[in-house]
């Protein structure tokens, strides 16, 4: 019998002939009286053409271009792939054109597009999911390092600070954090008082750290003194009294 989706009104002479291969087939096959090699391939042709001697004229159906000195000694070949083709409803083997289901199963060509696109889906699925993954880590290294720099930051004064803009001007750490972090970092110290952050908002980080500097070197000694005392010290940071 037929298959349902193979129940369909042919669009062309070569779907019906495809259709009639496969009901003949078959009903010898239910009857045990099929003997001939590549039945499918046998049938087909002798429905579409009305021959029952497959030659080059025939076989040109599925690749019309197809020479005799390209099919000499490779016919059980093509005969072998033809039949696969009807058999399996669609797979085009070799010797076979890529495409030569499309007169036969024009549905094997949909799914096999939808596969394709099934494939190119997961492929960016795959590529969203490894470029997030990437964007992710990238945030927490930032993160860590954005840490990182205000730690180190908390043991600087205003004569130091150049040091700590130096190292973390040019790393992963956004420069509008650094900026935070230096202008909540100012307001400590008491030399910082005549830091006028509004003219430093478009300015590197390397010049705020500057002026700082030149403040520092400006206030007095005992200004200077006090601001270092107000420092954490780097040796007791972290001991727990007893």
């Amino acid at each position: 019998m037929i298959p349902g989706n193979r129940s369909l009104v042919p669009l062309c002479e070569a779907r019906r002939a495809m259709l009639q291969a496969v009901d003949y087939v078959e009903r010898r096959r239910e009857r045990q009286t099929l003997r001939a090699d590549f039945p499918y391939a046998q049938a087909f042709f002798r429905f579409l053409k009305g021959s029952k001697r497959i030659t080059l004229r025939e076989l040109r159906f599925f690749d019309p271009v197809l020479r005799e000195e390209a099919l000499r000694g490779r016919k059980r070949e093509w005969l072998r792939a033809v039949d696969w083709l009807i058999e399996s409803g669609g797979c085009a083997t070799h010797p076979l054109p890529s495409d030569a289901a499309r007169l036969l199963f024009p549905e094997a060509l949909f799914q096999i597009r939808e596969r394709r696109q099934r494939r190119e889906e997961m492929r960016d699925e795959k590529y969203t999911r490894q470029y997030l993954r990437k964007q992710t880590q990238q945030e927490r290294t930032r993160m860590a390092l954005t840490g990182q720099a205000e730690i180190e930051l908390a043991f600087q004064t205003p004569a130091t600070v150049a040091s700590w803009a130096s190292k973390w001007a040019n790393t992963e750490v956004r420069q509008s954090d650094l900026m935070t972090m230096f202008f909540r970092w100012g307001e400590r110290f008491p030399s910082m008082a005549g830091f006028e952050r509004r003219f430093f908002y478009e300015e590197p980080l390397w010049k705020m750290a500057a002026e700082a500097r030149y403040l520092s070197e400006d206030s007095t000694e005992t200004v200077r003194e006090l601001e270092r005392w107000m420092v954490p010290n780097k040796l007791t940071q972290g001991r727990v009294s007893v």
